[in-house]
């Protein structure tokens, strides 16, 4: 008698993947079955090839990231919103600082700042679950996130199938957190994660005690806004960004330069000193508030550091 081969769910999907000629490391370890809710209906292959497409970007640093014994639940990619930076740098600017890939384990939710195509930009945080008060997706598209430290992030585009997916799959991993009694402790409920050893540096520091790396501070940043704007952006790295604010503010000096050799330079005066008044500090306050979200290297890792003893190796208790 032949024995009945019994197909589950993840064979359904590598299966799905193999059909579909996708390829991903299979040495990282998804629990394709919830990476892939739906590989079927309408639409289902654009959305497993959407999928697909963000799990090669993000693949290489999850490599390094996970823990022994974390399994990778979902991966989705939204926008971080602030309703301070889209007034003051226009929507669009916003949107391109501010993309967020999420990466949900069976041990936390990992955060990383990425390029439009998902690329992680060298700006990564861990929140453990027991730090998450309420994650609560709207019909509208947003989706809201409120953490044990009173903070509270809202994003923007995720998909439907994405806000569908993730709440169930944070009160699955909560409620494991809740029956084990496990709760990590934290300098803040969104911890930041170096980006060369992906340790966490606590809050209010800008040295990594596991590598040596170090960060720039806020206010670092922002005093070199303030002298030049956009010198704080090019420092963390946000090109795009700095590369917009340059042309506008060397357009703003051509304005006041212009006026400057026409028949009135008291035109040309005022121009100039609205830079200096307005400007300068403008981008100073805007270069600060976007660097207090998390670490922007400034140095790498230091060979003759003593690394501090790790503390992750706690979060197996709970797989």
């Amino acid at each position: 008698m032949t024995e009945e081969v019994v197909r589950t769910e993840r064979d359904e999907v590598l299966d799905r993947l193999a059909k579909l000629k996708i390829a991903l490391d299979q040495d990282i370890p998804y629990r394709w079955e919830t990476v892939f809710a739906e590989t079927s209906g309408w639409g289902s292959n654009s959305e497993i090839k959407r999928r697909a497409k963000l799990l090669k970007q993000v693949g290489p640093t999850l490599r390094e990231m996970l823990l022994p014994n974390e399994e990778v639940l979902y991966v989705a990619k939204g926008v971080q919103y602030s309703l301070a930076e889209s007034y003051l740098m226009g929507a669009w600017l916003a949107s391109v600082l501010n993309q967020t890939v999420f990466v949900l384990t069976n041990l936390r939710l990992l955060m990383m700042r990425s390029n439009g195509s998902g690329k992680p930009q060298e700006t990564y945080w861990v929140i453990y679950y027991s730090e998450i008060e309420q994650f609560k997706p709207y019909w509208t598209g947003v989706l809201k996130l409120r953490l044990q430290d009173r903070k509270q992030y809202t994003f923007t585009g995720f998909s439907k199938r994405d806000r569908k997916a993730m709440p169930a799959i944070f009160e699955e991993a909560i409620e494991q957190y809740q029956r084990l009694g496990f709760s990590p402790e934290v300098s803040q409920s969104r911890e930041n994660l170096c980006s060369h050893c992906f340790q966490i540096v606590p809050k209010a520091d800008y040295v990594c005690d596991s590598c040596g790396a170090v960060y720039w501070t806020p206010k670092e940043l922002a005093l070199r806004s303030l002298v030049f704007p956009s010198w704080g952006d090019f420092c963390m790295k946000h090109y795009g960004v700095a590369s917009v604010e340059l042309v506008g503010y060397a357009f703003s000096w051509i304005v006041a330069i212009n006026a400057l050799m026409g028949p009135d330079m008291v035109d040309g005066l005022i121009v100039a000193l609205l830079i200096f008044v307005i400007e300068h500090p403008v981008d100073a306050m805007l270069t600060y508030n976007v660097a207090r979200k998390g670490l922007n290297p400034r140095r790498g890792p230091n060979p003759d550091h003593v690394p501090a003893q790790d503390v992750t190796d706690d979060l197996e208790e709970v797989t």
